[in-house]
């Protein structure tokens, strides 16, 4: 691509580079507009004789083409693509789900010179009903890009699994599991069941069981063991956050055949969480965090585990850059 001053006799079929204004300012031609006769007579009317136009070479393609191609290339079967004005396409969710986003990918992509593509960050909740559902918008920054760079783009994105996926999150029976002294148990209900039962809502599922029981690894694992039977996921908060890997808790949960994956998180609010699966169903033992509305750790995880992720100690590990909730 080339930009050059024509005259308006050699200017058609070119791509006008900049905004023209009539005498009062309001803009009449808008920068990007391929020049026909009559955009041409528009501008002759105005007094004008030359322009600077982009002229194409015969391998560059124009920027709403190459948004076109790319776009399309991201799509997945929970996305849809809006068309915006100047190589730009937006994908939307059209389920209430999870974002995943290759970073890498997503990196080499915005290497392309040209070529940008912005997400919301990784494991946002997105809504189809907030925002149109947008994941992404791709934005093509020239008038037009050389062909071998779009079919690079293009391999990038084809070389794996999707670049960005929505993963639906799925509804859930959910089971949450408070542990005290007897004394404290009705207050612990009224702190946590209220913000977990709003929590679980917003993500499509519902708080199905509630129940209080007093902290003794016995109990807990008999509880347990019962609620797992028919409930999807079990949240456990109680009257004190795990503190150690040797926590009643947690030794209640290897009693019933739990492996424990995580045992504290770098994020605050919620540096107290643990984590455990039996078989596939997630345990999510909840700090004290959980009885605020105040987004923390459990706003991080929980949407995870309502996809299906089995998340480790790495996964965690990773929520330490942004783990920092509130200043």
């Amino acid at each position: 691509m080339r930009v050059e001053r024509r005259t308006l006799a050699t200017a058609e079929g070119h791509i006008l580079v900049h905004n023209v204004v009539d005498a009062t300012g309001r803009r009449v031609v808008r920068k990007g507009t391929r020049l026909d006769r009559q955009t041409l007579r528009k501008l002759a009317a105005l007094g004008m004789t030359e322009v600077m136009v982009a002229v194409l070479d015969a391998d560059d393609v124009h920027e709403d083409e190459a948004a076109r191609v790319l776009a399309e290339a991201l799509l997945t079967p929970e996305l849809f693509i809006t068309w915006g004005v100047g190589g730009r396409a937006n994908l939307h969710s059209e389920v209430l789900g999870v974002v995943y986003v290759d970073g890498a990918r997503v990196r080499d992509l915005n290497l392309l010179p040209g070529i940008t593509l912005a997400t919301v960050p990784p494991y946002t909740v997105v809504r189809p009903e907030e925002h149109r559902g947008l994941v992404a918008t791709l934005k093509i920054i020239p008038f037009a890009v050389p062909r071998r760079r779009v079919e690079a783009a293009r391999d990038i994105i084809s070389a794996s699994s999707s670049v960005i996926q929505v993963r639906p999150l799925r509804a859930a029976r959910v089971a949450l599991l408070l542990t005290g002294h007897p004394s404290a148990l009705p207050r612990l209900r009224a702190q946590f069941e209220p913000p977990t039962r709003r929590r679980l809502e917003r993500l499509g599922s519902v708080l199905a069981t509630v129940l209080e029981v007093e902290q003794q690894e016995e109990i807990i694992a008999r509880h347990v063991d019962r609620l797992l039977r028919d409930h999807e996921l079990l949240i456990i908060s109680g009257q004190t956050s795990v503190m150690d890997q040797e926590d009643l808790t947690l030794r209640a949960l290897r009693r019933v055949g739990a492996e424990v994956t995580v045992h504290g998180a770098p994020v605050d609010p919620g540096n107290l969480l643990a984590l455990a699966y039996r078989d596939e169903r997630a345990i999510l033992c909840a700090p004290g965090c959980a009885r605020s509305p105040a987004r923390n750790v459990v706003d991080l995880v929980l949407p995870r585990l309502l996809v299906g992720e089995r998340l480790t100690q790495v996964s965690l590990a990773e929520l330490g850059v942004g783990g920092l909730l509130h200043r």
